[in-house]
């Protein structure tokens, strides 16, 4: 039996960080086409969620914006993401012979020592860059933590009414919906202050207000 951990939505400027984790034997995740979800389409992605639902122990955790900009005072997101998936860990039921963890840190096996830091039972962790592209277990992951962040930013368009797209700062639709949280106050809950998008939009409306 294998886990894997991944994320979606790290580099997002509006929404939840979504963190799964799927656990099961390891041949089996060779039975579907499990790929990186930033590879697959998101119809792929959606058909491939509920054969992963149904095939193995899956659980995903939302942190929402608000607790980001929250934790984002004391913690780097490196380490906010590893007490996350810590947590991920301390609640399976299962025990798997080795955890499959996609590293955000530049040297991948110091993210598997931060998880270990929280973690409070005994298991064994290997972090390894592209780990979502090379071993399946953690491209299942990858896909169900995509799956249900995409459906919480759907949720969270229809609730402030704004048509925007990815979420991400390299989309201009989502730059202007933080344009407009930021400057209204509807949906700034959602937004994360700690971002350099968000901190250049922030100077850009207070150098503009010196002038009136």
């Amino acid at each position: 039996m294998i886990a894997g951990i991944d994320e979606a939505g790290r580099g997002s400027v509006l929404g939840p960080l979504s963190i799964a984790l799927v656990c099961g034997e390891e041949g089996d995740f060779l039975s579907l086409e499990l790929a990186d979800s930033k590879l697959l389409t998101r119809d792929e992605r959606e058909a491939l969620y509920p054969e992963i639902k149904k095939r193995f122990y899956s659980s995903v955790i939302l942190v929402s914006a608000r607790e980001l900009n929250e934790l984002m005072g004391r913690f780097s997101l490196n380490e906010i993401e590893a007490m996350k998936e810590a947590y991920l860990l301390e609640e399976l039921p299962l025990t798997p012979k080795e955890v499959l963890v996609d590293s955000p840190d530049s040297i991948a096996q110091n993210f598997a020592t931060r998880i270990r830091h929280h973690l409070s039972k005994e298991l064994v962790i290997r972090a390894e860059h592209k780990a979502d592209f090379n071993y399946p277990v953690v491209s299942a992951a990858s896909i169900v933590a995509k799956v249900v962040r995409d459906w919480e930013i759907d949720r969270i368009r229809e609730e402030v009414g704004l048509d925007f797209s990815s979420g991400y700062p390299s989309d201009e639709s989502t730059v202007e919906a933080v344009r407009h949280m930021l400057k209204t106050g509807h949906g700034r809950e959602y937004v994360r202050m700690y971002w350099s998008t968000v901190e250049n939009i922030m100077a850009n409306q207070k150098k503009l207000q010196d002038y009136f």
